[in-house]
């Protein structure tokens, strides 16, 4: 072979040992689709030194897709300030809270926690709205010349007050301007009763009716969520929402028109609790 002929080989060799050149690109880019023309053309390709004519393939076609929601949920708002708190307002009102962490001081609430434990016939009471034998997961007594109907369950009127729910409905009334004539009071046994979401806005209780929540015992978490203007599906996924801690002693009242416009739960907590005594006061109009 000659030297020409030699080197012409070597070059041919060389240019098909030579590695690929890789894009420098990131890879998400280099295989992203590029514009087409919505008019199909020929277009000529060079290979091995010899020219093809070829047809682009036909345009890319993409379906309007809506743009995605970008809204994010609000975040959980902790309300821990002793005083008055509003939560919002709608064409039914004002809804607002008042906090008062120290309305029974710790010594006085401990034994009144141990009484109350000790001396109210708590029961499991069944719910009916989930079921015949669906019994709530926490215990309840009601104290009224008036029978109660709420979510399933039936309290029947217990005019046998302990004196000491006497004592503190008469005071909270006398503080706060209120005529609460009834008393639903709970015990959570530990973190694993509950409460789930609803409102106390039943007919008997009139409208945008006050409740007083006052707590004994262990600190348990008390949610309240906004209800949307058209719920739809239950979907609460952009309401507002605000959690209070509630310790022994502590007095939340509920005002205006939150019952009507803002839900409120004592959730599930999966570490350990030991028992809590809640007292909520309301007032009656049994003609309703």
């Amino acid at each position: 072979m000659s030297n020409s002929n030699r080197k012409k080989s070597l070059r041919v060799q060389g240019s098909w040992a030579a590695p690929p050149r890789r894009s420098t690109l990131p890879k998400h880019e280099s295989q992203r689709p590029t514009d087409v023309p919505s008019t199909h053309k020929s277009a000529s390709i060079s290979w091995a030194g010899k020219q093809t004519d070829t047809v682009v393939n036909k345009s890319l076609s993409f379906q309007n897709v809506p743009p995605q929601d970008l809204k994010e949920p609000p975040k959980l708002k902790y309300l821990r300030e002793n005083g008055e708190h509003i939560l919002g307002s709608t064409d039914r009102g004002c809804s607002k809270v008042i906090l008062n962490a120290n309305f029974i001081p710790s010594n006085d609430a401990d034994w009144m926690f141990e009484t109350l434990l000790n001396e109210i016939q708590w029961k499991q009471q069944k719910n009916l709205k989930y079921g015949p034998d669906y019994k709530e997961p926490r215990l309840t007594e009601w104290f009224s010349n008036h029978p109660y109907h709420y979510s399933g369950v039936e309290q029947a009127f217990n005019p046998h007050w302990h004196p000491l729910l006497t004592a503190l409905c008469d005071r909270i009334n006398q503080e706060y301007r209120l005529h609460f004539n009834a008393v639903l009071a709970n015990c959570y046994r530990d973190g694993h009763d509950s409460v789930d979401w609803h409102t106390d806005s039943e007919p008997a209780l009139g409208n945008c009716p006050p409740i007083a929540s006052l707590s004994f015992g262990d600190t348990r978490n008390f949610d309240l969520r906004e209800i949307p203007a058209t719920v739809a599906n239950g979907d609460f996924t952009y309401s507002q929402q605000f959690r209070i801690p509630l310790s022994h002693g502590t007095l939340l009242l509920m005002l205006g028109a939150t019952q009507h416009d803002w839900q409120h739960r004592v959730p599930k907590e999966y570490h350990d609790r030991k028992p809590r005594i809640n007292l909520t006061f309301r007032t009656m109009h049994p003609s309703r």
